[in-house]
């Protein structure tokens, strides 16, 4: 799927940002800056109890998206950073495929060999490399980069300024933090977490957390918004880990 290639419009379509925190913010800022076809329709999020338009901009609850998608010409983009989060959310809102925009900053490189699904958001800066694959609703922030070969699931977030070797397979829902290192030939498993300025040099295996330098693995909990915890704890992680 060549999403990335949506500048080839000639109508602008309207983006409904499912989120409004600062991922969501991200995104409007991309659109309100560059000519990449769409136009900002507002936010949908679980805190606002009413739908309100403000200098342009709706907001209103996400049980809004129903009669929203009836329209064919507003598109949507799920903005949540937590992966097991943004997961559940889209199996909610349950919508088609082609209901979802890709949004690819115009100062990304995205390689026309690399596979792009649906909903997901490339920024400013990242680098991917050629014969790889960025699964649905995966989001690849600012200066990352990713190189050769390397595939990338559903639902992963890609924090800005890592670094992802060649041939690296990265399983669902996988968070990965800011400035952290995944060499060459490894492998994530799914609902994992990779701790800010990480060095991965071995695999990671599925609902694991992984951090320091090189990094050490433990156990993730089931306790929900543990990557947020991760991020605010990072020397301190054991609330969110089990030994």
């Amino acid at each position: 799927m060549d999403s990335f290639q949506q500048n080839a419009t000639e109508a602008k379509k309207q983006l409904v940002i499912i989120g409004s925190g600062s991922q969501g913010r991200m995104i409007r800022n991309v659109i309100e800056n560059f000519d990449i076809g769409f136009s900002i329709w507002g936010f949908l999020d679980d805190q606002y109890e009413l739908s309100t338009v403000e200098e342009g901009i709706h907001r209103g609850p996400i049980e809004m998206v129903e009669s929203l998608s009836r329209d064919a010409d507003i598109y949507f983009i799920v903005a949540i950073g937590d992966p097991e989060n943004k997961y559940e959310m889209v199996q909610e809102l349950d919508l088609a495929p082609e209901r979802y925009a890709t949004i690819i900053h115009p100062f990304a490189y995205v390689d026309p060999s690399t596979y792009v699904g649906y909903g997901v958001y490339v920024s400013a800066n990242a680098t991917v490399m050629h014969q790889g694959s960025i699964g649905n609703h995966t989001f690849i922030l600012a200066g990352a980069t990713l190189e050769y070969e390397t595939s990338v699931a559903d639902c992963v977030l890609i924090a800005a300024n890592t670094t992802i070797s060649g041939n690296v397979k990265i399983k669902n829902q996988v968070f990965v933090g800011a400035g952290s290192v995944i060499t060459q030939n490894r492998c994530i498993g799914s609902n994992t977490i990779i701790g800010a300025s990480a060095t991965v040099l071995t695999d990671v295996p599925d609902y694991s957390i992984a951090i320091g330098t090189p990094a050490r693995m433990k156990h993730k909990s089931d306790e929900k918004s543990a990557v947020n915890k991760v991020i605010k704890n990072t020397a301190n992680t054991d609330i969110v880990l089990k030994q």
